[in-house]
């Protein structure tokens, strides 16, 4: 299986773009906020940068000295937790890793198991469902605490008003959700090759699976088109959200 990167900048990082301006602000506070913007941009910028090597812990200094008081506040806050769910992104991705995921259809590898009646794909099937489980459950985590923790922020009350709002309506909108959905299609769909694999005579030729009789090998073909389509449209999202962040640099 292909390894996917969940992109979870785009839908954090857009939370302040607009939400200040409604109000009347001096010029040092109008400064601030440009300062501000800025600073949250790049280094969004660097997380992400940094993210794509799924196997290297992100390392990034959230506090930055051309912010001060309530902007300074909020940036530490929002790149703390961008980097937060990053890396709990990136360890899914380990994890994974870990168990050998990435072979789960190496054919030379289904070829040796089989003749242990399929212990090592049976281990490997329970134990990707179990880190999905496990990872979906510790992203609504994070996602509870976040907005748990901007409701104690120190900062003048309209700005955590609109902070916590904008945060509510990003993870609304937060296609890392979508993507996660997807991948848990593309699970399920290889289980439903396994048991193909598992019950059927099949043997291995010229690195292709060759079935014995036609009705499971249209069942595996079909199926594995579409996890193609699956892995097109995550790629789809992620490039249009990588689109999206380049937009807003």
């Amino acid at each position: 299986m292909p390894r996917i990167f969940l992109i979870l900048i785009l839908a954090t990082c857009s939370v302040f773009g607009w939400m200040f301006y409604q109000y009347s602000v001096q010029q040092k506070e109008l400064s601030q906020l440009h300062s501000y913007q800025t600073v949250l941009y790049e280094k969004a910028e660097l997380i992400y940068q940094q993210a794509q090597d799924w196997s290297q812990p992100i390392n990034i200094q959230v506090s930055d000295p051309r912010l001060q008081g309530d902007y300074k506040v909020m940036a530490d806050f929002v790149l703390s937790q961008m980097i937060q769910n990053a890396e709990g992104r990136n360890k899914y991705l380990r994890d994974l890793k870990a168990i050998h995921w990435d072979q789960f259809l190496n054919i030379d590898r289904l070829d040796q198991d089989r003749k242990h009646k399929f212990a090592e794909t049976e281990q490997m099937l329970q134990q990707a469902h179990f880190l999905a489980a496990r990872y979906q459950q510790q992203s609504q985590q994070r996602e509870d605490n976040t907005l748990a923790r901007a409701k104690q922020l120190s900062i003048k009350a309209p700005l955590r008003h609109q902070l916590i709002n904008s945060l509510r309506d990003s993870r609304e909108n937060d296609q890392s959700h979508a993507l996660f959905a997807l991948e848990q299609q593309v699970l399920n769909k290889a289980d439903a090759l396994f048991q193909i694999l598992k019950n059927n005579k099949w043997e291995k030729k010229n690195k292709t699976f060759m079935f014995y009789q036609d009705q499971p090998l249209k069942q595996f073909n079909a199926l594995y088109q579409e996890i193609l389509q699956l892995n097109a449209e995550m790629e789809k999202i992620k490039k249009q959200n990588r689109k999206a962040v380049e937009q807003r640099l």
